[in-house]
């Protein structure tokens, strides 16, 4: 399964973030992680309809917030297995 992370380089938020999904991409081997960074990549964000950052993105669906805990991440990687 396909797990998009739509960051910026200087998000404080966006690297924990990161860092919570690189662990549990590692541990699961069915997922696959595709980290975008935000100010390269406007067209795609935009038809992504990213609207701030951090933000997972699994098929349609988007989970974004200030803060993304790991077990809020967990529960939205499982809604989608």
């Amino acid at each position: 399964m396909k797990i998009e992370l739509y960051r910026t380089i200087l998000c404080p938020r966006c690297l924990y973030v990161s860092r919570i999904l690189k662990k549990i991409v590692a541990s699961s081997p069915h997922l696959d992680l595709e980290t975008i960074e935000v100010a390269t990549n406007l067209t795609r964000i935009r038809q992504a309809g990213i609207r701030t950052v951090p933000a997972i993105k699994i098929g349609n669906d988007i989970l974004t917030g200030f803060i993304l805990t790991p077990q809020m991440i967990r529960r939205f990687i499982e809604q989608h297995l």
